[in-house]
């Protein structure tokens, strides 16, 4: 089994709708190894242009997965969350298959709690995040993205407020006055002898780091401190909405 610390590399994906075919492209990207399956010769056939390892299955049936050898894999995706009942057998049949860690997409909260009984370990509902996600953004245009970790803690990337620029986060007090704590600003820059602009992250960046013009803050934070910092960006000048 893989430890904590050890990074995941073998991964199997099941259903190859746009879901599924997007995961394992950018697994494979990254340099993972992705066995591709679907019931579908036709999403399967879309899978090989960029996947070697694809397989046309229907997994409700535990034999085919057995004889692919996808016990061996770090973690599953399951991205069949429509079909119910081959969304519950094959994440059943990847459990008892040894697989450690499998992530099931499902479509509603009834089918996610009984997903987690039959053995997955983290359940996705990804048109409800990503329908979080774009009215967060569209009520905070300035919020460039927002990742909530838990029911109080989360994480954002927004741009840099007017009365943060000069400023380092030690004289902003940043975790005094505003509760956050600052994990990282992505800053463009101009590198030497080139035309180009590139990104530069500066992860947990020092209290005397200054924030320019133009960066992007990476902050973390519970919800009512965050809540304080998106009212403050609506405002423009640093200050708290009545």
């Amino acid at each position: 089994m893989i430890g904590k610390t050890e990074k995941r590399r073998y991964f199997v994906v099941v259903g190859l709708g746009t879901f599924g075919l997007t995961i394992a492209s950018e697994l494979l990207k990254r340099g993972c190894q992705v066995t591709a399956i679907d019931k579908d010769a036709g999403k399967v056939e879309l899978a090989s242009e960029f996947a070697l390892d694809v397989i046309t299955a229907d997994g409700r049936d535990k034999k085919p997965l057995e004889e692919a050898g996808v016990s061996s894999a770090d973690a599953a995706i399951v991205s069949i969350g429509e079909d119910l009942e081959a969304s519950f057998l094959v994440t059943l049949h990847l459990k008892e298959l040894g697989i450690p860690w499998i992530v099931t997409k499902a479509s509603s909260a009834s089918q996610g709690e009984i997903l987690e009984k039959i053995g997955a370990d983290r359940i996705i509902y990804p048109e409800e995040e990503m329908a979080k996600k774009l009215a967060e953004q569209l009520l905070n245009p300035s919020i460039i993205n927002y990742l909530q970790l838990n029911d109080n803690v989360g994480i954002m990337e927004s741009e840099t407020p007017d009365p943060f620029i000069n400023k380092t986060p030690k004289g902003l007090s940043l975790r005094s006055k505003y509760g956050l704590n600052l994990i990282a600003i992505k800053r463009k820059v101009q590198e030497k002898n080139a035309k180009e602009v590139v990104e530069d992250l500066i992860i947990i960046p020092s209290s005397d780091e200054k924030i320019i013009e133009g960066d992007t803050l990476l902050v973390i934070g519970d919800y009512k401190s965050l809540e304080r910092f998106k009212k403050m960006q609506r405002t423009g000048n640093g200050q708290e909405e009545n």
